[in-house]
């Protein structure tokens, strides 16, 4: 290497000091300076300086972000810095929920049941067990609970499937009567009830395969099933109706001897495959297990309603048997009797309801209202000394169907978000959210039935569709001018009248 020569000496001498200064300067400021010019307006315009990583208005750098976070963490950085919440209206309110069955409250001890509704003694040779799903309205549970109880039904064989995925908090009492997922144990138990936990919240589909599996264990071979909003009775007016009875050696028959006679009957040695009997559509069903294994049990794609008519036609298209008939009185209700002891004929316990039609002022035009109040009247002091008739249950129990239904059973389901407290209780859930949740889950289902079977709604029988056609026909509609859940026969009423249920289904 040649060396300097020695008059360039002096001048880097003088000035080499110098030169390392502006380096390390230069070094220092690169980055911030570098970091401002990417951050000014570009001169191609907003639409460049919108793809920019750091576009106008962004923060400058993490240390301003943060800075913009102490100041208010719960404001939105960056272009929604003037987002502004706007809050939906308040929700309709229901009243609280009061105690619906005061005499368990207070005695913890079921009322007794009427002598000739007692259920056999010893218990029949069968297994016997009734499956009664809950996920909101403890009420309404109780009261369909106490109603099969009263109905003859043993206590012992009635399960509560618990389905409302606060993971074992009702069993801690954890959860308050205003919450629309509370359940009483203690009160299921003290009436001799089983309970049974679901492992997580299931959607209607997934709570039938869940009974499915619960048969498979405990090995029922059949099993019976119903709705919670709903109520029945032993009919008492029976011996004008069941031609086959043995009146000369058993008088009166229950709801429960009935049933098991039906079900001693399907099984007989004559008879065909059978896979379900309705008593009133499936508000109160019984079922063959193994049929239902054998078509490979409900479809969980169609969460809610749409799965029983994919479920009961494949049974159908499979050769089961699904006959209807009445073991009893079944109604179809949204709302709890304001004392359920009412249903153990307890004295004192009326048989009353919030919006009965009778009492209601806006109900003066109604048809035989003078003559129904007369009869409401003179009952008062007959149930304060004697307890309720049987005639009078079934006439409130008519009115309480009828006022779920009124208006083309427009608000046939608001029982279902009566309960509206909760807050900061564990597993909350708005109830408002969580039935848009399941109105969305709904309405998806709809659309997987519409693709699986070509067809909007569950009139399949009458265009001659079979099992074997499942996610084989193109779609009888333009899906470009309507979805699968709109449309088409959705519009048609499938259970509004449970009798005729069937029949709509085309395999009565």
């Amino acid at each position: 290497m040649r060396a300097l020569p020695k008059r360039l000496l002096p001048v880097f001498g003088r000035w080499g000091s110098l030169l390392f200064a502006v380096l390390v300067v230069y070094y220092l400021i690169r980055a911030p300076i570098s970091l401002a010019v990417s951050s000014s307006p570009s001169k191609a315009g907003a639409g460049a300086a919108n793809n920019r990583p750091n576009a106008p208005g962004a923060p400058a750098g993490p240390a301003a972000a943060q800075d913009a976070r102490n100041q208010n963490p719960q404001a939105p950085l960056g272009d929604n810095a003037n987002y502004v919440k706007h809050y939906k209206p308040n929700a309709e309110r229901y009243p609280p929920l009061d105690d619906h069955f005061p005499w368990l409250t207070k005695s913890g001890n079921p009322p007794p049941v009427p002598e000739h509704h007692l259920p056999p003694s010893p218990h029949v040779d069968e297994a016997t067990p009734i499956l009664i799903g809950f996920t909101r309205n403890w009420p309404l549970l109780l009261q369909c609970v106490s109603s099969y109880i009263a109905a003859g039904w043993p206590p012992s064989d009635i399960y509560v499937v618990e389905n409302t995925g606060t993971f074992g908090a009702n069993q801690r009492h954890e959860l308050t009567l205003q919450n629309p997922f509370f359940l009483n144990h203690t009160a299921l138990h003290q009436l001799g009830v089983n309970v049974i936990i679901t492992p997580t919240l299931l959607n209607f589909a997934q709570l039938q395969n869940f009974y499915l599996h619960t048969a498979l264990m405990r090995q029922w071979r059949n099993f019976f099933w119903a709705h919670q909003d709903s109520i029945v009775f032993s009919d008492e007016d029976v011996k004008k109706k069941d031609r086959d009875h043995d009146w000369d050696h058993d008088p009166f028959a229950t709801l429960y001897e009935r049933s098991i006679g039906l079900m001693r009957y399907l099984n007989g040695p004559e008879m065909p495959p059978w896979a379900t009997h309705y008593f009133a559509y499936d508000l109160f069903t019984l079922i063959n297990r193994d049929a239902y294994l054998d078509v490979g049990a409900w479809d969980t794609h169609i969460p809610f309603y749409a799965a029983d008519c994919d479920m009961y036609l494949r049974l159908h298209w499979a050769g089961y048997w699904q006959p209807q008939s009445e073991a009893g009185l079944v109604y179809d209700v949204g709302l709890p009797l304001k004392d359920i002891g009412a249903l153990f004929r307890i004295p004192g316990s009326h048989a009353a309801f919030a919006g009965d039609p009778v009492f209601r002022p806006s109900e003066q035009k109604r048809p035989h209202r003078e003559a129904e109040l007369k009869r409401e009247q003179d009952m008062y002091s007959w149930v304060e000394r004697e307890g309720e008739s049987f005639q009078h249950l079934v006439e409130v129990a008519e009115r309480m169907q009828a006022t779920k239904w009124a208006g083309e059973g427009i608000r046939r389901n608001t029982w279902q978000g009566r309960q509206m407290g909760g807050q900061g209780e564990p597993y909350y859930r708005d109830i408002d959210g969580f039935a848009s949740g399941v109105e969305a889950m709904t309405d998806a289902g709809r659309r997987v039935f519409a693709d699986k079977w070509g067809h909007r709604g569950c009139d399949l029988l009458e265009l001659g569709i079979q099992g074997t056609d499942a996610w084989r026909l193109e779609r009888d509609w333009d899906i470009t001018q309507s979805p699968g859940h709109e449309g088409g026969n959705w519009g048609k009423d499938w259970s509004k009248i449970p009798s005729k249920a069937l029949a709509n289904l085309g395999i009565a």
